[in-house]
């Protein structure tokens, strides 16, 4: 007897090992499908909300856009015109002070030309208030230039 269930041991142990594996694997299985079920709404949730995110950026673009045609039509200046800083202003009086004409200065700062007609204007009539102020020497400096 003893023979025989040690000759059927094998078998036994292999079928319950196959038995093991099976229950592992359909347990296995179980968990991924729950899994995948979780992940696929979430995967949902996820593109409704970056649908959402997109609509709302192009809205704030659009927004963005319409306001800066406001500003544009307040300020009379044209999309892509250079604003005159205080470089561009030292720039573009030098350049007066050295004798060119207004369109050559607007040319070359890419400034509006009623820009560098209004600087040079502007400075004059601030500078007549100094002329007065200048020692002679700086005076006569001052009228040469």
């Amino acid at each position: 007897m003893m023979q025989v269930l040690l000759s059927i041991l094998p078998y036994v142990l292999v079928t319950f090992n196959t038995c093991l594996m099976l229950g592992l694997f359909f347990g296995i299985n179980q968990r991924v499908r729950k899994v995948r079920k979780e992940f696929g709404g979430c995967q949902e949730s996820v593109k409704s909300e970056t649908g959402r995110q997109t609509n709302t950026a192009n809205q704030l673009a659009g927004r963005i856009a319409s306001l800066e045609k406001e500003m544009l039509g307040f300020r009379n200046i044209q999309p892509g015109a250079v604003v005159m800083n205080s470089a561009v202003r030292a720039n573009a009086l030098k350049m007066y002070r050295m004798g060119q004409p207004s369109d050559r200065i607007a040319e070359v700062l890419r400034v509006p030309k009623g820009e560098v007609d209004l600087l040079v204007k502007v400075h004059g009539v601030v500078m007549k208030a100094y002329e007065g102020a200048l020692p002679r020497p700086e005076r006569e400096l001052a009228e040469k230039v």
